[in-house]
């Protein structure tokens, strides 16, 4: 076969544009902050964390990360209207050329649908965002003047998505589809803006909306296209916005932020991660401040794994424009927290049952930033995460407690580190519920590598008990390719993961091993053990004796009972 002539046909050209860059590619931003309202129904909305974000993102792109100050436009207040807004989104694509990076900032008020019929969503995110001009005076002036992401905001990232730039969307803003995670801090102002207007879909005020199962989300619709959100499509976000907010939880610079947005400057300043990361370990590095400071909000990186077939999420953050970082003494000290003993903090609990923490192998009593928390309330106790997610609420005699406490330490005691070299990536899909799913909703774990592996899915479960999901019968003990992302159990529909009770939190170590462990010719059948038992026992010298590189990835998965539900159906 050969050639007809000496020019690439387009697609390749634009091919071209997205792999090969040029090393004139530039970074340019759109930052936009939102904290003040035109209409003065909205004054008790005000956010005081949104100047401040975009002010510390400008600095923080100009220092570090290789944008000129002339490329960066900012938006604030008054200046940041609906069609301004959009109009400078549209003007990204002539202020940039194929090959550039596009990072397009939004910090404020978001709202969004809890009717599962509602149209006006970005997918996988949030319904909407509030701008300095929404109309407050009726539903149809609401439905016209808020930045609705399909009907305003899609048409346009897809242009830029096909005309050859990298596209990065970071939106410190509440994506509450269905607010189930209404936990962890209370001091800080929320982000969400609840909206009286049905036409909308979204609830009011004084009614939150009932935990119900959800619809999957539609397909993310980019290849190029980065979303980092602030939170999933299941909470709210907050606004550090009093002094008791930066009592307890002081920001970078002492001044008002977001929540998110204070976190994702620690990034870009060094202090999370080192100078060269990709996006998803960003999303990790981000997610793990959050929640060893109590923040209640879990970021969310798009597209999924499954949605991902240019394996957007492991190219380098923000380009390769990064001025050399090294880590701070933040991310020294949260690997420090994330490593070995594991940290229980107790809120009210009784003598004897805090004595029965003490006991426990592996596990350190401490008075902050604890990987758990027990509280008690009279008779009643619960465990939560981190960032406040429920695992088990007991009561305060209930050996669960104390059997979850004992398999968690057991789990950090027996995972093998590993050291990253199989290029392990693992989350559940859908991809925006934040790991965050309601009764009878159902879905599957997603798993990459960048080298050949066997694949290991241990899950320990809300009451103590330990499950090997992976593999269960010999044809699950095969290597894994690298590059695509590989569906557990499996891509079959029917082999979804439906959400049952127990409800809580699932701690789910995912786990590649460059040459398949002896053990793996036990591993049959699907059985629940417990952490001090005979098969536990047999797995942790299986796992200590494993040879050849591993790698370990652990994912919180939680879930909720859905209102009036009894079960599912078929």
């Amino acid at each position: 076969m050969g050639y007809r002539g000496r020019l690439l046909p387009p697609a390749a050209l634009l091919l071209c544009a997205f792999l090969c860059q040029s090393a004139a590619a530039r970074n340019i931003a759109l930052l936009v902050g939102v904290g003040q309202f035109q209409d003065p129904k909205l004054q008790s909305a005000t956010l005081l964390g949104p100047p401040n974000d975009v002010v510390a993102m400008k600095k923080a792109l100009s220092d570090h990360w290789g944008f000129q100050p002339a490329d960066i436009v900012t938006l604030l207040d008054k200046d940041a209207t609906r069609d301004h807004i959009l109009e400078q989104i549209a003007a990204t694509e002539q202020r940039s050329a194929p090959g550039d990076t596009v990072l397009i900032y939004f910090s404020g008020h978001g709202t969004s649908a809890n009717d599962d019929n509602n149209k006006y969503d970005l997918p996988y995110a949030t319904g909407a965002w509030v701008p300095y001009d929404l109309d407050f005076s009726s539903a149809s002036a609401v439905t016209r003047t808020l930045i609705v992401g399909r009907r305003d905001l899609v048409p346009r990232l897809s242009t830029l998505d096909k005309d050859g730039r990298w596209v990065v969307v970071i939106s410190d803003s509440c994506y509450s589809g269905q607010v189930v995670r209404a936990f962890g801090q209370s001091h800080s102002r929320s982000r969400y803006l609840p909206l009286h207007s049905r036409d909308l879909g979204v609830a009011a005020a004084a009614a939150p909306p009932a935990v119900s199962a959800r619809t999957d989300p539609p397909p993310y619709p980019y290849q190029h296209v980065v979303l980092f959100s602030g939170a999933s499509d299941s909470e709210t976000g907050a606004d550090l916005s009093t002094d008791e907010d930066l009592r307890q939880s002081p920001t970078i610079d002492g001044k008002y932020h977001g929540a998110f947005t204070d976190a994702f400057l620690r990034l870009l300043d060094g202090q999370l991660a080192p100078g060269s990361f990709n996006y998803a370990q960003g999303r990790g590095a981000t997610t793990a401040f959050l929640e060893q400071h109590n923040l209640p909000q879990h970021p969310q990186l798009l597209p999924s794994l499954a949605d991902d077939p240019l394996d957007v999420g492991s190219r380098p953050f923000l380009a390769t424009h990064a001025v050399a970082l090294t880590p701070g003494a933040a991310a020294t000290a949260l690997a420090t927290m994330q490593a070995g003993t594991l940290r229980v903090q107790l809120d009210s609990v009784s003598p004897s049952l805090k004595a029965q923490v003490a006991a426990l192998s592996g596990v350190a009593i401490v008075d902050s930033h604890g990987d758990l928390t027990l509280r008690q309330h009279g008779d009643q106790a619960d465990l939560r995460g981190p960032a406040g997610d429920p695992i088990v609420t007991a009561a305060a005699n209930n050996p669960n407690l104390i059997k979850r406490i004992a398999a968690q330490a057991w789990l950090n005691r027996v995972l093998p580190a590993g050291d990253g070299g199989l290029g392990l990536r693992a989350e559940t899909d859908p991809g925006s519920r934040g790991n965050t799913f309601v009764q009878c909703e159902s879905f599957v774990f997603e798993v990459q590598l960048k080298k050949p592996a066997y694949l290991m899915l241990l899950d320990l479960d809300s009451e103590g008990k330990l499950t090997v999901l992976y593999p269960t019968r010999a044809s699950e003990r095969q290597v894994v390719t690298a590059g695509a992302a590989h569906a557990i159990p499996s891509a079959d529909p029917k082999s979804r993961i439906q959400v049952t009770a127990p409800f809580g939190t699932d701690q789910v170590a995912v786990m590649a091993f460059e040459k398949q462990p002896d053990f793996f010719v036990d591993l049959t059948g699907v059985q629940r053990f417990d952490a001090d038992g005979s098969r536990a026992q047999a797995l942790a010298k299986g796992l200590a004796n494993a040879t050849g590189a591993v790698n370990t990835q652990q994912i919180a998965v939680h879930t909720y009972a859905e209102t009036g539900k009894a079960s599912c159906g078929t």
